[in-house]
């Protein structure tokens, strides 16, 4: 049974050790529905890299004649946060320093535009450093 144990806690730590570390961007994504608990925006000096904390968005499914909506929390630093896509870009409202959010009726969408997109959103500081997710959208 010792042996057994000796072998398998070295394994075990050698894999955590291999496990892919987190990064900036992608890795970390857009909840679709509501996060909770919302986070405050954490404060950050003006030349420190910016962080999305946070990020949700209504439904990644757009319906013509339908509300869609949005929020993103971010470090104090951030000066914009905007929504890109190949078809369209958009810049959120920002309420209190670090938190931003948008609210749009989708009146009508093209046929040309009915297929999935894949949309980021960019935070961006001052100095243009930038913090990125990205989220797949599908406009019917």
């Amino acid at each position: 049974m010792r042996a057994f144990a000796l072998t398998i806690v070295p394994l075990c730590a050698l894999l955590a050790a291999c496990e892919p570390a987190q990064e900036n961007g992608s890795s970390q994504g857009v909840v679709i529905g509501a996060v909770t608990p919302w986070p405050q925006a954490a404060v950050a000096a003006p030349n420190d890299p910016p962080r999305i904390l946070a990020a949700e968005i209504s439904s990644d499914v757009i319906h013509p004649d339908s509300w869609w909506s949005g929020k993103v929390a971010t470090t104090t630093n951030v000066a914009v946060v905007e929504m890109r896509s190949p078809s369209f870009s958009f810049i959120l409202h920002r309420s209190s320093y670090g938190q931003f959010a948008f609210r749009t009726h989708v009146l009508a969408i093209p046929s040309i535009y009915r297929r999935g997109f894949e949309a980021s959103i960019v935070a961006r500081t001052a100095n243009d450093s930038t913090d990125t997710r990205t989220v797949q959208l599908i406009f019917r």
